[in-house]
C-alpha cells in the first residue's frame, strides 16, 4: 500500500531538483540505499532517466537548499585538504581513524520545510510522504561513504568501521547565515508561547540543535510553510570547515613503585596555588612518561597513599597512569623497560620497582576494588613516653590477631573527611625493641635514651590509620597500642612494607 512507485520518484526526484536540492540529495530524501548513486550521482540519474546530464556542471556552481553543499564535489577536496593538513599537523601515530561530522544546525530544518511543500505540490498521498520520511538518508552518513575512502587516501590512515577507532578525527562544517535566517522565526515562535516561554531559560532563543527539533516537534507544515517560502531558505554561499579536532582516547600504563623520601608528597601539595614541596611522587613518574607518549594532559591513579613523611618500600605502590589524548602510543617492552631505567637515574626519591604494562580500563578496577579485604603490612618505628617506671612487655602483642578497632575520622584530616567512626582489622603484630643501627637511620635528632624505642611491623585491613592506631589520637582509635601496653605510645616513623594487590 505504502510503496513508492517510479512515477512518484521520478515526481519527487524532479520537483526537489527544481527547488535546488543538489543529485545526492535528490536520492537521499527518496530513500536510496545504493552506494552507487552517491559515488557517481549524475551517471546513476543518467540511468534513471531522471536528469539530463547537461545540466548537472552548472547545479554543482549552485549551493543545495538541503545539504547547504556538505553533500556537493565543489568543496569536497578544499575539505579534504584542510582535514588531511590537521591530522599531519597533530602527528598521531595511530594507523586507524573513526570520523565524526557536525553539519550546520539548519540542515534538519531545510528537510522539513522542503517535506512540507512536497506535501503541498505533489499530488502524493499521506501514507507515501510518511514513507519516505522514515526512508530519509542521513546527511552524515552518505557523506561519510564517499568521503572516508578519499580520507583515508590522503592520510596514509584506515577508517576502522567495524569497532570505532580510538583515534578521532571531528569536522564541523558551518554555513554562515543559519542563524541570520532562522532566528526570526524562532523568537516569534518561542514568544507566541507565553505560558511555555516562562518556563524557559533564557538562552533557550539561541539557535540550536536542541531548540530547533523542539520547534519542529511544536510546529505544523502550515506554520512552517508560513514562515518560509522555498526562496527565503536559497542559500548564498556553500558550508565551510569551522575546525577540525584530531583527539585519540586515553591509554594506561601501570607498575609499582618506592617512594623512599620522608619529604615527598603522593601528588602536588598546593596551598592557595603555591607548592608546599617542591616536587612529588605524581611529577616524577607522571611527567616522563607523558612526554614521551606526548599526552595532553594525565591522571594519576594508585592503590591508596601515604603521607609525606611515609617511605613506602620493598615491593612497592601500584599505580597506574592514565594518559590523555596521547600522540604516540605503539608502546613496545622495550620502550617501557628504557623509561623506567630513565626514571630510575633520574630520582633517588622513587624507584619505579616492577615492569611497566600497557593496561586496560579492566585492569583499572583492581587498584579501586576490594577495599574491605584488601591487606597492606607497615613497619613502625614507636617509643613509649612513659618511662618513669619499667618498660612494658612487648611479648603479648604478639600474640593478638584479627583485632576489631574503632577509628573516628583522625584529627589531622578531619578538615577535608567527613566526621564518621569506621571499623578496621588489625590482623597481626610483631613487636621488638629497636636495635642501635636502626635508632641510627630512623631518628634526626639524638635520644638521651634509646631503650623506651620498639619496632611495630603490623598486618592491617586497608584503610587503617596505622599513626592513629599506635598513639590513639586523644582517644579516638580504640583500642590503641597505648592500651595494650598500658603507656603513652607515640610513633617515630612509618614505613609500607607490602600491599598485597596482584599487579600489575
Amino acid at each position: 500500500m505504502n510503496m513508492v512507485t517510479t512515477e512518484e520518484e521520478r515526481k519527487i526526484f524532479h520537483f526537489l531538483k527544481s527547488r535546488g536540492c543538489c543529485l545526492r540529495c535528490c536520492f537521499r530524501f527518496i530513500g536510496y540505499r545504493t552506494s552507487e548513486c552517491y559515488y557517481k550521482p549524475s551517471e546513476f540519474a543518467a540511468q534513471l532517466s531522471y536528469a539530463d546530464i547537461k545540466d548537472d556542471a552548472s547545479m554543482e556552481e549552485t549551493t543545495c537548499i538541503a545539504c547547504l553543499g556538505v553533500l556537493q564535489d565543489k568543496e569536497q577536496k578544499n575539505v579534504i585538504t584542510k582535514i588531511a593538513e590537521k591530522v599531519k599537523e597533530k602527528d598521531y601515530d595511530c594507523m586507524t581513524f573513526t570520523c565524526a561530522l557536525t553539519v550546520p544546525v539548519s540542515v534538519k530544518l531545510r528537510e522539513h520545510i522542503l517535506y512540507a511543500y512536497m506535501s503541498k505540490e505533489i499530488d502524493i498521498h499521506k501514507s507515501i510522504l510518511s514513507t519516505l520520511k522514515t526512508k530519509l538518508q542521513n546527511v552524515k552518513d552518505i557523506w561519510k561513504s564517499f568521503i572516508i575512502p578519499q580520507l583515508e587516501q590522503a592520510t596514509g590512515k584506515h577508517a576502522d568501521l567495524s569497532t570505532p577507532s580510538p583515534f578521532l578525527i571531528e569536522i564541523f562544517l558551518m554555513y554562515a547565515d543559519d542563524e541570520m535566517i532562522f532566528k526570526e522565526l524562532i523568537n516569534e515562535h518561542k514568544g507566541g508561547n507565553n505560558k511555555k516561554q516562562k518556563k524557559r531559560k533564557c538562552n533557550d532563543n539561541k539557535f540550536s540543535r536542541k531548540n530547533v527539533d523542539t520547534l519542529l516537534i511544536e510546529m505544523t507544515d502550515e506554520q512552517l510553510m508560513r514562515h518560509f517560502t522555498i526562496s527565503q531558505i536559497i542559500p548564498k554561499t556553500f558550508v565551510h570547515v569551522d575546525d577540525v579536532l584530531c583527539s585519540h582516547s586515553s591509554i594506561f600504563i601501570g607498575g609499582r613503585y618506592n617512594k623512599l623520601s620522608r619529604k615527598l608528597s603522593q601528588t602536588p601539595w598546593l596551598i592557595n596555588g603555591e607548592k608546599k614541596v617542591e616536587t612529588s611522587v605524581q611529577d616524577l613518574l607522571c611527567n616522563p612518561i607523558a612526554e614521551m607518549v606526548k599526552a595532553e594532559s594525565i591522571k594519576f591513579l594508585s592503590s591508596g597513599r601515604e603521607d609525606v613523611d611515609v617511605r613506602n618500600i620493598y615491593g612497592g605502590r601500584p599505580f597506574a597512569i592514565e594518559l590523555l589524548n596521547p600522540r604516540m602510543t605503539n608502546i613496545t617492552n622495550e620502550l617501557l623497560m628504557c623509561l623506567t631505567s630513565s626514571i630510575n637515574q633520574s630520582t633517588k626519591q622513587v624507584q619505579i620497582t616492577s615492569n611497566l604494562k600497557v593496561l586496560s580500563r579492566f585492569d583499572l578496577k583492581k587498584l579501586k576494588e576490594g577495599e574491605n579485604i584488601k591487606t597492606k603490612f607497615y613497619r613502625a618505628l614507636c617509643v613509649c613516653r612513659d618511662v618513669s617506671g619499667s618498660l612494658p612487655p612487648l611479648e603479648h602483642l604478639n600474640e593478638l590477631e584479627n583485632v576489631k578497632i574503632i577509628q573516628r575520622t583522625p584529627l589531622r584530616v578531619l578538615h577535608r573527611r567527613p566526621l564518621s567512626p569506621r571499623t578496621r582489622i588489625i590482623y597481626k603484630m610483631r613487636a621488638r625493641w629497636a636495635k642501635p643501627h636502626e635508632l641510627k637511620e630512623l631518628l634526626s635528632t639524638a635520644a638521651e635514651s634509646t631503650d623506651a624505642f620498639f619496632v611495630l611491623d603490623v598486618k592491617t585491613q586497608a584503610g587503617t590509620y596505622v599513626k592513629e592506631f599506635v598513639h590513639g589520637d586523644f582517644g579516638r582509635t580504640k583500642p590503641s597500642l597505648c592500651d595494650f601496653l598500658n603507656n603513652e605510645v607515640d610513633i617515630v616513623a612509618l614505613d609500607v612494607t607490602g600491599i598485597n594487590l596482584k599487579w600489575p
